[in-house]
């Protein structure tokens, strides 16, 4: 079985849980970035304009999630990703002739779905599987044409039943992360250790926090992820000297599990996909500033479970200082974010997709 794994480097989420399906399948997968330069000159300037106007219209993906995410205008946003990133889904498609079209990203999803109804009857034809990568669904996501969805919870698996056809697969499996995240033992040390993390991007007010932390009178070491932001990077090894704790600043890591089991609280924007590597290393989570949208569910999702705190308007010293002389507190969201944790859903995803039909 020849399988085609097509993600978007917007976030590093979506990336990450195409590896982690990819790591399963080995050679018989090819994991692509739909939004590379050398796929699609149109799909890599639209990536580059939507990051940089993230900077300076914070709540853009809000706009965009919320103005896209009713009946009518979801069915034109749809078409309308569909229909632009057509050509370079079609040309990979005639490069790899995959059997199996995985979609960990809506705008791949979409091409695909668009190439499946012009093509219907095409020697083509391959079966289409989208793995959603949020605790919460979307319109945009929504296509006749895919043979198999991949959701996060049992809830978003009921509320997806009531817009799909008849016919469409839908398994409630979690969201793929690698397995190491839950194999890795705990590391103790001395003091607490803050992690600090902001996604690939180092979003997530990351030198605000560290501020913030310095505040804490407790005794405590911070490690600060700043993920692929260089000038982040430089700007936190300059800020450090004024931190009166210990602190290592680190750019973009490929151990983030060994960081986690080094951890005692994570403190870190709502991106699903970190956190659900937290879940399974049993991490406590501290969440804030979350991108307007979907982080906002993500984040409800943690705290309903009772695996994470949003910090709102409260200060991040203050919840960090209470959690830490909170042990048994602490002890209870480890607990709750073990139970939520799925680390074999890679597996599960690939195990279902070869038994489809």
């Amino acid at each position: 079985m020849n399988i085609l794994i097509l993600s978007a480097s917007i976030g590093s989420g979506h990336t990450k849980a195409a590896e982690a399906l990819q790591k399963i399948l080995g050679d018989s997968a090819q994991a692509i970035d739909f939004m590379a330069k050398d796929i699609s000159t149109l799909n890599w300037l639209t990536k580059k304009i939507y990051l940089a106007a993230l900077r300076f219209i914070p709540d853009l993906y809000d706009r965009i999630y919320k103005f896209a995410d009713g009946r009518k205008v979801g069915v034109s946003a749809r078409f309308l990703s569909s229909a632009l990133m057509y050509l370079p889904f079609a040309r990979l498609l005639n490069k790899f002739r995959p059997d199996v079209v995985i979609c960990t990203h809506p705008f791949p999803e979409a091409a695909a779905s668009l190439w499946k109804f012009l093509h219907a009857k095409s020697d083509k034809n391959f079966l289409l599987a989208a793995v959603l990568t949020d605790y919460s669904l979307h319109e945009i996501w929504i296509f006749g044409e895919v043979d198999a969805y991949f959701v996060a919870t049992d809830e978003m698996k009921s509320e997806l039943a009531n817009h799909c056809r008849a016919g469409q697969k839908i398994f409630a499996t979690g969201i793929p992360i690698d397995e190491k995240f839950s194999a890795v033992k705990k590391i103790s040390a001395p003091v607490p250790t803050i992690l600090i993390m902001g996604g690939g991007l180092g979003l997530g007010s990351i030198e605000e926090t560290l501020l913030e932390l310095d505040k804490v009178k407790s005794p405590l070491k911070i490690i600060v992820v700043a993920g692929l932001n260089e000038n982040l990077s430089a700007r936190l090894k300059k800020l450090r000297g004024k931190i009166s704790h210990p602190v290592e600043v680190l750019g973009y890591v490929s151990d983030v599990h060994k960081l986690m089991a080094a951890a005692d609280l994570l403190i870190t924007k709502p991106g699903a996909l970190t956190m659900t590597e937290a879940f399974a290393a049993g991490l406590p989570l501290i969440l804030h500033a979350p991108i307007p949208g979907p982080e906002f569910k993500n984040a409800a999702y943690a705290v309903a479970h009772g695996a994470a705190i949003s910090v709102g308007e409260r200060k991040i010293s203050n919840v960090v200082e209470e959690l830490l002389n909170q042990p048994a507190r602490l002890a209870e969201m480890k607990s709750s974010a073990q139970k939520l944790a799925r680390p074999l859903a890679a597996m599960e995803i690939i195990r279902l997709i070869k038994n489809i039909p």
